[in-house]
């Protein structure tokens, strides 16, 4: 599975943060290691590993790479991969990259809207909203959503932060978030500091791609008459929502390279102003396409599950930093990364493809990046497989066990299971392996959707309802 590879293999390399080689016995529980022959790094409980799927997460909880072990890979290899580490709770706000909502972290990886500025303010500071950690959408659902918080008192930071070890934040099986008193937002707090914040779909993107802009205006006093999109090449709007909150539209890439940075203006119905700050304006940067780059792939039309070959010809380029192959998925808002061949001027392998899939790669070099022209590869018949959700028993009153069976095949990855029938749903278990088995409590007609990523994108199962 390509898009779940740990994020933390330059810090390690960078820090030289191994020691030598240890054996098994000497790995015990709440220990960080790593494998011979690799930089990522890995937290051991009960005999398995949990990933850091970035930076922030690994600094949330560990001050620098003090007490990694390196193990031979044969030992690593027996730890199984049970699962991400999520966030440290109380040490930092985060949001998913596609969403302006701001969540505080509780125990157990739970995710708490914190609906208000004052309330944000209040509970991490005024620089708050310096603290805001983006989490990709491929790792939102390592997380689950619990009750917002409408005042700094529906949350306990103090209580939350006696969390010291990620052994102690693992999630139970089966855990469902409580239910909590949420303080409806007062008036002073939903009439703060009037402000409109523009986000984009991706962070990445690459020419002929086409990207969502949205802004979003928060703690308006008046209603909204008008809200505007603007670039900063363009002195007309490129879009206009009337009588709303928020807005967005379609940004084609019309060129390589681009540095295009978006903003937004709102009008209320008195006529009053509100802009941007340049600080929150979204920025788009599309590396520029080079033919020293060159990106070859065969067969280029396939039926789904048939594999290609790739490989990515750099040979041109010199004291290359950086040498990775993406894919752009119909339906995935970021690019997914499809092969990391770390500083290698040939970047070649193979892989299933399930669904029509433009592949692209980047080298950096020197302070520069460069890109490929990008190549599809279309799917002309077949479909992805899918995962089976089944209802297996009700062990007592208003309790469900479901199991989700995920398909099998390369690059099956991670599954999941929410409350609903879309992807953004709140998960209610994260799965590593190839199927799960969860209980739930359920107190009115409830609705559950197994998802299981498939070559880089979550395929859904057919939903399973419960009524008490």
């Amino acid at each position: 599975m390509k898009s779940l590879r740990p994020f933390i293999v330059i810090a390690c390399a960078v820090l030289s943060c191994a020691t030598p080689l240890a054996t098994r016995a000497a790995v015990t529980n709440g220990s960080l290691i790593k494998g011979a022959s690799s930089s990522a790094v890995y937290y051991v409980e009960s005999g398995k590993r949990y990933a850091f799927p970035n930076e922030g997460v690994f600094f949330s909880w560990y001050r620098d790479f003090t007490g990694v072990v390196t193990v031979p890979d044969t030992d690593l290899a027996g730890y199984a991969l049970a699962g991400n580490v999520t966030y440290k709770p109380a040490m930092e706000l985060v949001k998913v990259t596609t969403d302006p909502k701001v969540y505080a972290v509780s125990q157990y990886g739970v995710l708490r809207w914190v609906m208000t500025e004052d309330a944000a303010a209040a509970l991490y500071g005024p620089d708050w909203n310096a603290k805001v950690q983006d989490v990709p959408d491929t790792f939102f659902t390592n997380y689950l959503i619990g009750s917002p918080i409408g005042a700094a008192t529906d949350y306990n930071a103090s209580a939350e932060g006696v969390i010291a070890t990620i052994g102690d934040d693992l999630r139970p099986a089966g855990f469902v978030p409580p239910t909590l008193q949420t303080t409806p937002p007062n008036q002073a707090a939903t009439t703060g500091t009037p402000s409109v914040v523009v986000g984009l779909s991706t962070s990445q993107a690459t020419l002929n791609q086409t990207v969502t802009v949205f802004a979003t205006v928060s703690n308006n006093v008046h209603p909204i008459a008008t809200l505007e999109i603007f670039s900063d090449t363009s002195q007309t709007p490129l879009a206009t929502c009337s009588h709303s909150t928020t807005c967005s539209f379609p940004y084609t890439i019309p060129q390589a390279p681009l540095d295009i940075r978006f903003s937004a203006v709102a009008t209320d119905d008195l006529g009053s102003r509100i802009m941007t700050d340049v600080g929150q304006q979204a920025e788009l940067n599309v590396p520029a396409v080079s033919t020293d780059l060159i990106l070859s792939v065969t067969p280029l039309a396939i039926t789904a599950g048939s594999r290609v070959s790739y490989s990515s010809d750099a040979s041109k380029i010199q004291n290359i930093t950086s040498h990775k192959v993406f894919a752009m998925i119909p339906g995935e808002p970021n690019p997914v990364l499809w092969q990391d061949c770390g500083t290698a001027a040939l970047c070649a392998s193979s892989s299933p493809f399930y669904r029509t899939t433009q592949l692209y790669s980047k080298v950096a070099f020197d302070g520069h990046v460069y890109q490929s022209a990008a190549a599809t590869v279309t799917v002309t018949s077949g479909t992805p497989p899918k995962p089976t959700l089944t209802l297996t028993g009700h062990p007592a009153a208003n309790q469900a066990t479901l199991v989700l069976t995920a398909p099998s095949g390369e690059t099956i990855g991670w599954s999941t299971i929410v409350e609903g029938t879309t992807q953004d749903a709140p998960s209610i278990a994260l799965c590593e392996l190839s199927s799960c088995e969860v209980t739930v409590q359920y107190t009115k007609q409830t609705t559950f959707t197994g998802f299981t990523d498939v070559g880089g994108k979550l395929e859904s199962s057919e939903s399973v309802t419960v009524t008490p």
